[in-house]
Parts: structure tokens; C-alpha cells; sequence
């Protein structure tokens, strides 16, 4: 599913054009346009990416990713107790070259706001691979950061590309796209009679899987125009 960006950079009641997203795809073998889009495309004049990952979604994605991982400097971050938190901010804040000009977030809520956080300090644009269901947030300009202890809202880098993966996010642990197909049901921007199958959810079925994908990101834009 080739999705129109404009949907996303509508203006909302300030007149501002909230994103400016040139790409997304949510359908099988989506990594591969990203590859392309890296060699060929409009991302090829980036020649210093850095991949962040934790130790899950790299396991989960290297075979399919690997031409990416192999032109991009990784980063992976250990998953276990992962926060968006000033630890994590450091770890990749030390692994920053001067020469980074790119940021591809692979992996699920708090890989992508630790690296929309980092994009912004250092105003270098992030790609979104999603590596599950389970989160409004993908194309968010906020990071929800734990900051001394206490959760906040932080400004951030919305993404100038998302790659959805199915290959990848369908096969997401279970309860990951559960929680997004939950949060989407009981979300008042979704209408009832569009309400994702959380039985097919849990079976996995590619199609409700880039259904929930979809939903979850006009979601996310629709919570955020509202200042929600």
C-alpha cells in the first residue's frame, strides 16, 4: 500500500503544514524501496546514515535489512529495561559522528522517540521502519521521553519517510500489535465501523496488520492537529 503523503502534511487550524513526509509504504517488501530509495532515489545524497535498533528488532530484521544494515553504521541498543530516557539520549548521542546525516529508526515506540529526539538536536532528518503495530507515534514531531524521572512531550523530527514493512511488522510479537489495534479501537479519530479485528490481530493476518498500520499513523496525526 502506497500511501498519499499529502494526507499527512494537510494544514491543520494554525495554517502550518505539520509534516512534510515524501514517502510511505505500508505493504511486503517495503525494506527493498527503502534500499532502492537509499541507492537511487531521493536518499541517496545522504552518505552517512545511522541505523538504531535495539537487540530485538535487530535480530528481527537484519536478514531481511541486510544491504541496509551493510551501508548504514549501526547502533544497537540493549532492549532490556530500553527507555526513552537521558541514558539512552547519551549512549547515542556518543556514538554521533560529525558526518551522520541520516537516522533510520528501526523498531517499535521507543526507538523511534529516542531517535526523532536526536534528529531534532542535531537537525538531520530520520526514517520510520516500523517493526510493529503497537503505536501512534511513528509519524509524531514529539518524543515522549522520560526526563528526570517524569514523562514528557518533548519537540522532535517527524519522519521524511516511513517503510512498513508486513514482512516485518505482521510478525511482531502478538501482544505488540494487540496493544495498537486496542489503542485504535478505543480511539474517538477512528470510526466504529472501521474497528480492526483484534482475532485476526492475533493470527497475524497480513492484511488487518497494514490496516492497523494505516490506522495507527492517521491516528496519530489526528490526536496531534487536535493537541491531544
Amino acid at each position: 500500500m502506497r500511501v498519499d503523503a499529502d494526507d499527512f502534511a494537510r494544514p491543520c487550524g494554525d495554517g502550518k503544514m505539520h509534516h512534510e513526509i515524501k514517502e510511505i509504504l505500508i505493504e511486503p517488501g517495503a525494506v527493498n524501496a527503502l534500499e532502492e530509495a537509499m541507492s537511487e532515489g531521493f536518499l541517496k545524497e545522504y552518505i552517512s546514515p545511522l541505523l538504531i535498533c535495539d537487540t530485538n528488532t535487530c535480530k528481527a530484521t537484519e536478514k531481511l535489512m541486510e544491504d541496509i544494515f551493510d551501508r548504514c553504521q549501526v547502533l544497537v541498543l540493549d532492549a532490556d529495561d530500553l527507555q526513552a530516557d537521558q541514558h539512552a539520549i547519551e549512549i547515542v548521542e556518543n556514538y554521533m559522528d560529525e558526518d551522520i546525516d541520516l537516522i533510520l529508526a528501526v523498531g517499535s515506540g521507543t526507538v523511534h522517540d529516542i531517535s526523532r529526539y536526536v534528529a531534532f538536536q542535531y537537525k538531520i532528518p530520520f526514517i520510520s521502519v516500523p517493526t510493529a503495530a503497537s503505536a501512534e507515534g511513528f509519524v509524531s514531531t514529539e518524543a515522549e521521553m522520560v526526563w528526570n524521572g517524569q514523562k514528557k512531550m518533548i519537540a522532535a523530527e517527524a519522519p521524511i519517510a516511513v517503510y512498513a514493512d508486513t514482512d516485518i511488522f505482521a510478525n511482531a510479537p502478538t501482544e505488540l500489535n494487540l496493544s495498537g489495534a486496542i489503542r485504535v479501537n478505543s480511539s474517538d479519530t477512528y470510526l466504529t465501523e472501521r474497528k480492526i479485528s483484534e482475532t485476526q490481530i492475533k493470527e497475524g493476518d497480513p492484511d488487518t496488520c497494514e490496516k492497523l498500520m494505516y490506522a495507527l499513523l492517521r491516528s496519530g496525526v489526528a490526536g496531534q492537529a487536535e493537541g491531544e
